[in-house]
């Protein structure tokens, strides 16, 4: 009996929710006096996921307008908040633009919002993350927050009812991207599922991800920093430095959302760069290239950045800062 390995011909078919191949591997014969009297092929079946076009289709037109609603109502409850406050005539355009930018701020919750969570959906596709190992980060970044903003008085007469309202506002848009980076921490305390391609090319979507948070939680303190100023033209008059105290109290709840999930994910890339890129087996004459290489991988993910360097990057830090300062000495600013 004799084994003849052959080409693999696939003979395609399909169930509705797989494709099955059939490949011929091998061949089994039979001979006798040195002539063959049978033979049959060896063939094994490869099922190929397929994808449902229609589904996807789905899938992301549901995503873009849950985003679209939760922009909308965030806009809006934002925008009736702002509008309670009392004004009289004189103050009416100062009154318009105050309502203007809290319509504004919030519609950058709701987009956040929305944002954080189809951010979480995609996390948990790579390894199952429950809601309830990220609880502590979320409570960690409300008592934070809201700690802080008792502390207003310290440096101010009061806080408003809107005040209170608006900033509440801002934190709950804020929460599903805490929840996120919470789940990107846990996610890469291990290592990342899949060969070596796979984890880079998760590595970095990680990594693109956590930029792109870092500048909507941005973009949201600015908005409450702008806010604050726009109060300070009418109505009860507030002292100018609570501008600079939103944005101190922003940039530091950001931080401590970012941080964590940022230097445990540039370790996880470190890791991985060491274990599957080592310069110590590569030949001389081949060094200089090899390094090159390495050096512009270590650029895609990060490593050649600090994770102070990746909020200076993200206007978390030092923007809020520079612009409440301004809105403090430029009396129209």
């Amino acid at each position: 009996m004799a084994m003849e390995q052959i080409p693999g011909q696939a003979q395609p078919q399909h169930d509705g929710q797989h494709h099955h191949h059939e490949v011929v591997i091998g061949r089994a014969s039979v001979s006798v006096a040195g002539h063959e009297v049978a033979a049959v092929d060896i063939a094994a079946e490869v099922v190929e996921p397929q994808i449902d076009e229609a589904q996807e289709e789905h899938e992301t037109r549901a995503i873009g307008d849950f985003r679209l609603v939760a922009l909308l109502v965030g806009a809006v409850l934002a925008g009736a908040i702002a509008a309670t406050s009392p004004h009289d005539d004189a103050q009416s355009r100062e009154y318009v633009l105050y309502v203007l930018i809290g319509a504004l701020m919030g519609a950058a919750a709701g987009e956040a919002f929305g944002f954080g969570i189809s951010r979480w959906r995609e996390v948990n596709r790579i390894r199952k993350i429950a809601l309830w190992r990220v609880l502590p980060m979320l409570v960690l970044v409300i008592g934070i927050a809201v700690g802080l903003m008792r502390l207003t008085p310290v440096v101010s007469a009061t806080i408003t009812p809107r005040g209170w309202a608006l900033s509440l506002l801002a934190i709950i848009g804020a929460l599903p991207v805490a929840a996120t980076l919470s789940a990107i921490q846990l996610l890469t305390r291990r290592k990342l599922p899949g060969t070596v391609g796979t984890q880079l090319e998760t590595l970095m979507w990680l990594r693109r991800t956590v930029s792109r948070m870092l500048s909507e939680l941005g973009v949201l303190v600015l908005l409450v920093m702008a806010v604050n100023r726009a109060a300070l033209e009418f109505g009860e008059k507030q002292d100018p430095i609570v501008v600079i105290f939103a944005g101190a109290i922003g940039s530091f709840v950001v931080g401590v959302m970012y941080v964590p999930a940022a230097t445990t994910l540039r370790r996880r890339a470190s890791t991985f760069v060491d274990r599957n890129f080592d310069l110590r087996t590569v030949p001389k004459g081949e060094l200089i290239g090899a390094a090159e290489d390495l050096g512009k991988l270590e650029k895609l993910l990060g490593l050649d950045q600090t994770t102070f360097g990746d909020l200076k990057s993200g206007l978390v830090i030092l923007t809020p800062f520079v612009v409440s300062a301004l809105s403090t000495l430029l009396p129209k600013f």
